[in-house]
């Protein structure tokens, strides 16, 4: 990054705005969840990305307070990672109906088709009554104040001089996640298992969520980050839900030639990946002003 762009403050306020906009997302959704009688697996899907986006910006708020106040985000950034892990469940289910009822996966043979029919018939099931747990626990954590509480935190005073330190806090959260991405890709690179493959995907996620938090805090980006990460993460992300439907199959399922077929295709997405990433190394850290949007673009033009 350059020199000037690295000496300039960032007030914590900008921090505290930006969580206060993630805070109305999610809350908003929240809402739209416990009012249907069955939320979409878009809804669902929405709700899961802002709550780690909302997470992630939390755990940078928390460095800028003083060790006492601290105390004070953790039990309420926990229980925002349970309702996170319970909307992933949810979705997971909705993932594999999906593609259970999508074009993309073998179809089975006749023989096979009543026992794929029936474990639709099973997930069905169970993703409605997930949804109908997931609302419950929404509205319970809703009605006790999560949110309330999270909007209070915002109202603390960060410590002396955390305006000064912001940008040193971030950059170096950049680099651990950065460097979090690199030993999973390295790993993976050595023994491509589904386990290395999938913890890869989870840490270029998270460094991605990371890097869309930093945009809106001091309007940087991560050169190369989007195109290269994208491309592997939209193949892990196939790979992870195969992984997750063969995980859901039925014991009579498992010895079918539909099953052996879902697994032949695994193995080859899992190939794919290995070749992609073999013999090449995690492209190195370097930030970049963030692309300015067309809009704004046309408003800076006419002022």
């Amino acid at each position: 990054m350059a020199p000037s762009a690295r000496a300039r403050r960032i007030p914590p306020g900008t921090l505290a705005r930006e969580i206060d906009r993630l805070l109305a997302d999610v809350a908003g959704t929240v809402d739209e969840v416990i009012e249907r009688p069955h939320p979409t697996s878009e809804s669902l899907h929405e709700l899961h990305r802002e709550m780690r986006r909302l997470r992630h910006a939390l755990a940078i708020w928390e460095r800028v307070l003083a060790d006492r106040q601290r105390e004070l985000i953790r039990p309420l950034d926990l229980r925002l990672k349970r309702l996170a892990r319970l909307i992933g469940r949810v979705r997971d289910r909705d993932v594999v109906l999906h593609l259970l009822e999508g074009p993309t996966l073998p179809r089975p043979v006749r023989e096979d088709a009543a026992l794929v029919t029936r474990l639709r018939s099973r997930l069905r099931d169970d993703a409605r009554t997930g949804r109908e747990l997931l609302r419950v626990f929404l509205r319970s954590e809703r009605d006790a104040h999560l949110f309330e509480g999270l909007r209070e935190i915002l109202e603390l005073p960060p410590r002396s001089g955390a305006g000064a330190k912001l940008r040193t806090i971030l950059d170096r959260e950049q680099e651990r996640r950065h460097d979090r991405v690199r030993s999973a890709h390295r790993k993976a690179r050595r023994r491509p298992s589904s386990g290395r493959l999938h913890r890869l995907r989870i840490q270029v996620r998270r460094l991605r969520h990371l890097s869309e938090v930093r945009t809106q805090i001091d309007g940087t980006t991560l050169a190369e980050f989007p195109s290269e990460a994208k491309r592997l993460q939209t193949r892990l992300g196939r790979l992870h839900d195969l992984d997750v439907v063969l995980g859901e199959l039925d014991t009579d399922l498992r010895a079918t030639e539909w099953a052996r077929a879902l697994g032949r295709e695994r193995n080859a997405v899992r190939d794919a990946i290995r070749r992609s990433i073999k013999g090449r190394r995690w492209p190195a850290l370097k930030l970049v002003p963030a692309p300015v949007p067309a809009n704004a673009r046309r408003r800076r033009a006419g002022s």
